[in-house]
């Protein structure tokens, strides 16, 4: 018998089984003959002596895509580092969706979300489930989120969903709103966090970033003191993104100019730009929206320039006026792949997905 191949798993290490399709010898879930064989996780993963997989949560210092594996079917979703999409975390069903700005990484590496067509809608914390394994044959996990943990939310009744939440960096607490309650977030105790503003980030200090009713950014002291922002630019269109910072706030901000810069917000509301966004890669079309990482560097979803069919890129592009670089292209996922590869091999595919981050 050649090496590596197998009719059963007896003739596979004991960390192994035997392949239904390829008949060869591949790790059992969790197993691994290197880190490579570790795609089970968000983060740099490691194979130890005992041939199990661990890794280091990088926190919320990532970009995520809510993926898929399937394109165009509902209830295979994927959630991957930007950085790596072959290494995943699945649990969804064709219910569980989260739009752009409705999932966020907690500190500690979990993600949490709102799960729509909850009835009522309420914040989940993803409990990752393994493939299913019959007859040697993988397959995507079903109801997947019947053992996702729901954050207490005493505030909305029964008939009220969660409109909108954000967390608390450095700790991972959330403030949340009630659909048709107005701009009143409230903490898992039911006590007012803030009212009257729509609520953009929070920092560890317990200073919230918020938007008024004419759209005009102020910094919200823990005691819910407004505290109105000095310095920003009198033609600054609109706020990319915005994320807590150690001392305050970052935004990415277009002007009416057509530049977009990263500015600071202290806690005093003072505000410093810090850099300028450059232009995307030759290669790639146009690139404007995104999402900002820990450090400033703002992740964009593009697509090919000259490419005949669709394929989805993530562009980076750091605060220093360079050019952006690829980061993600489609092109690099492994063929055969997912479903058709027994999710021996797995890849995180874009189509109609997004980007999300830490607080």
């Amino acid at each position: 018998m050649v090496a590596g191949s197998c009719q059963s798993s007896a003739d596979c290490k004991d960390y192994e089984e035997c392949s239904g399709l390829t008949r060869k010898c591949v790790p059992q879930a969790d197993r691994c003959t290197t880190a490579d064989d570790c795609g089970g996780g968000l983060w740099t993963p490691t194979c130890g002596q005992d041939n199990r997989c661990g890794g280091t949560s990088m926190g919320g210092n990532d970009v995520l895509l809510w993926g898929t594996l399937l394109e165009g079917l509902c209830g295979v979703d994927a959630i991957s580092s930007i950085l790596t999409p072959t290494r995943v975390q699945v649990g969804f069903d064709c219910d569980t969706s989260s739009s752009f700005s409705e999932a966020v990484v907690a500190p500690n590496g979990r993600v949490y979300y709102i799960g729509r067509g909850g009835n009522p809608d309420r914040i989940k914390i993803m409990v990752p489930e393994s493939f299913t394994l019959k007859d040697k044959i993988r397959s995507y996990p079903v109801d997947g989120p019947r053992n996702d943990t729901q954050v207490p939310s005493p505030a909305c009744s029964a008939t009220q969903d969660i409109g909108s939440f954000v967390m608390r960096a450095g700790t991972g607490a959330v403030a949340y709103n009630c659909s048709h309650g107005g701009n009143t977030y409230y903490n898992s105790a039911g006590d007012v966090v803030a009212t009257g503003h729509r609520l953009l980030a929070w920092n560890a200090a317990g200073y919230l970033l918020g938007v008024g009713s004419g759209y005009e950014l102020f910094v919200l002291a823990p005691d819910q003191q407004v505290i109105p922002i000095t310095g920003l630019p009198g033609d600054h269109l609109d706020t990319i993104d915005a994320r807590a910072h150690p001392t305050g706030f970052m935004l990415a901000m277009n002007r009416t100019s057509g530049i977009q810069e990263l500015w600071h917000v202290d806690n005093s509301g003072a505000a410093t730009v810090l850099g300028t966004y450059g232009e995307g890669p030759a290669e790639a079309d146009r690139v404007s929206y995104g999402i900002l990482d820990a450090g400033g560097a703002l992740y964009s979803r593009s697509s090919p320039r000259e490419d005949v069919g669709i394929t989805d890129l993530v562009v980076k592009r750091p605060p220093d006026g360079s050019r952006g670089t690829i980061i993600y292209s489609e092109k690099s996922a492994p063929t055969p792949v997912n479903a058709a590869a027994n999710y021996e091999k797995v890849f995180n595919f874009m189509h109609a997905s997004h980007l999300f981050a830490g607080p």
